[in-house]
């Protein structure tokens, strides 16, 4: 039977939605930076400074021990949710990714709260708090994949005399290259365009690009040079993610879903999953609960003085702030994200080409899509810079494409039967995509909600520049605490990370349920 073809009506409108959105808060800003505000002057002067390259080598070679380090330590607890299945896994799973959603300036503060203060301002302080933040990373790509493998290749393969190494080189490896390579890219752009954790813990030493941008375009006032910095930024990133597409090569096609119950391995097999576990969980939640610790410390005392003065107008008025932004973001995020997957999966070649661009929206860093918003609207009566809800676009920017990853797979799982019923029974293109897709998609798009939330509430770089001094979020309080000195301000820093910390966890919470119940649709 031939598959019968949706009506591409509504998703073409859906793309030419998506297309004007990205184009104006996209592609215009990232052209008037370039046009607007370079000379070819500026390429020579700012290329040519042994700074500039210092600057570019230092983001590469953290980022990519950043990277090195946290394949190692996703590796037990990938391997242990991938080919098993225990009580308790999903649980696992779920704390493994509180560290992704947590805002990066509180996975910062709160490695400040946890280590000890000859390790602020280091490398270590740096590389440990991209790892916290990426194990997540690793644990969802890289352990999706592992859960196709066929473990009863492995055990064959064992009786047959072939040595672990061998299992791993010609079974494992061929399975988990392509995912371990796109796990290794996302790390890396995150991490190459890290700002919180950089100037939080790395000190005033330590400038990566991202960094550097803020600092020149509102620090200095040098918006050319800042935009040549930015430039350079995105080359590299969309040129070393391309490169590790290119070299992870094609993925071999293995179906079937065939994971061990972990009580049916051996007895010091069920010990290290154990162990794994623990340290996972002692990993990701010991952070978070110096960082309650120490907002509950003014100095060498406990005290809730901190907690107090949480209703003191500067702190309030953040909170507001980041609520009424990151619901407006959801809103919008999730509208962009519906429209950009109604696209994806209604056409062909256009489709393909939306869901690019939405991929290419995560190369552009928030510090450079903060840059370039602030001086394409800011003349006329489109003069928006000092709106509170123009910070909510650009967190929907930053946002909505891992949302259209979590709507995609849901969307797709929808039977074409259904379609066809509701066709002969007369039900028109938009009945059935309110009627069948989106009832059915509810538990996704409250998920992809959750996710939209988290990532506003958490944003930092773009706000960075954004934020005025009557609308700062919490984040750019949180910052601005820390640089001061004083043990009550650094305590109140603590309290508001706390207070994003919980949030955030709750919005997981509330993914992980949604995602769960999605599951649960797509299988009936």
């Amino acid at each position: 039977m031939s598959k019968p073809v949706l009506h591409p009506t509504l998703g073409r409108v859906a793309a030419l939605v998506v297309s004007l959105w990205l184009g104006v808060f996209l592609v215009i800003p990232v052209l008037t930076m370039v046009g607007g505000f370079v000379q070819p002057s500026d390429f020579s002067r700012v290329l040519a400074r042994s700074s500039t390259w210092r600057l570019v080598w230092f983001s590469l070679w953290q980022s990519a021990l950043s990277v090195a380090v946290t394949l190692v330590v996703a590796a037990p607890v990938t391997w242990l949710i991938g080919l098993h299945r225990f009580r308790g896994r999903r649980l696992l799973r779920a704390v493994s990714t509180v560290g992704f959603l947590l805002p990066s300036v509180v996975v910062a503060t709160a490695f400040l709260a946890v280590l000890p203060r000859s390790l602020h301002y280091t490398m270590f302080a740096v590389v440990i708090a991209h790892v916290y933040f990426n194990v997540a990373v690793v644990v969802r790509v890289v352990g999706a994949r592992l859960e196709l493998l066929d473990v009863q290749l492995m055990n064959a393969a064992r009786i047959l005399g072939a040595s672990p190494t061998v299992v791993w080189r010609t079974i494992v490896w061929p399975l988990i290259r392509g995912a371990t390579a796109a796990a290794a890219a996302v790390i890396f752009l995150y991490c190459f365009s890290s700002f919180a954790v950089i100037r939080v813990l790395g000190g005033p030493r330590r400038s990566t690009l991202e960094s550097d941008i803020a600092l020149r375009a509102f620090g200095i006032g040098d918006i050319p040079a800042a935009t040549v910095l930015a430039l350079v930024q995105l080359v590299i990133v969309v040129g070393v993610i391309g490169v590790v597409c290119r070299l992870s090569g094609r993925e071999h096609g293995l179906s079937r879903l065939a994971t061990l119950p972990l009580t049916t391995v051996m007895h010091r097999q069920r010990f290290f999953a154990i162990g794994v576990a623990g340290a996972t969980a002692t990993f990701v939640l010991l952070p978070i609960a110096a960082l309650l610790w120490r907002s509950v410390q003014v100095g060498d005392a406990s005290s809730l003085a901190a907690w107090r003065t949480i209703f003191d107008t500067s702190l309030t008025a953040s909170i507001r702030a980041s609520a009424r932004t990151a619901l407006l973001a959801g809103v919008l995020g999730v509208a962009l994200a519906v429209l950009t997957t109604l696209a994806v999966v209604r056409l062909g070649t256009i489709g393909r080409l939306i869901d690019m661009l939405s991929i290419v929206v995560l190369a552009v860093s928030p510090v450079t899509l903060g840059l370039g918003l602030v001086l394409t609207f800011d003349v006329g009566w489109f003069d928006w810079r000092a709106r509170w809800w123009f910070v909510a676009v650009a967190h929907t920017l930053v946002a909505f494409p891992l949302a259209v990853r979590v709507l995609v797979p849901a969307w797709r799982t929808t039977p074409i039967g259904l379609h066809q019923a509701a066709a002969v029974l007369g039900a028109g293109e938009l009945r059935r995509l309110v009627d069948i897709d989106l009832r059915r998609m509810r538990p996704a798009i409250v998920a992809s909600l959750g996710l939209i939330v988290a990532v506003s509430l958490g944003e930092f770089g773009a706000a960075s520049l954004m934020s005025r001094a009557d609308g700062e979020t919490m984040p750019i309080v949180i910052a601005r605490l820390l640089s001061r000195t004083g043990d009550l301000v650094r305590a109140q820093a603590f309290v508001l990370a706390s207070l994003l910390a919980v949030v955030c966890i709750a919005a997981l919470v509330l993914v992980e349920f949604a995602l769960g119940k999605s599951d649960h649709v797509a299988r009936r």
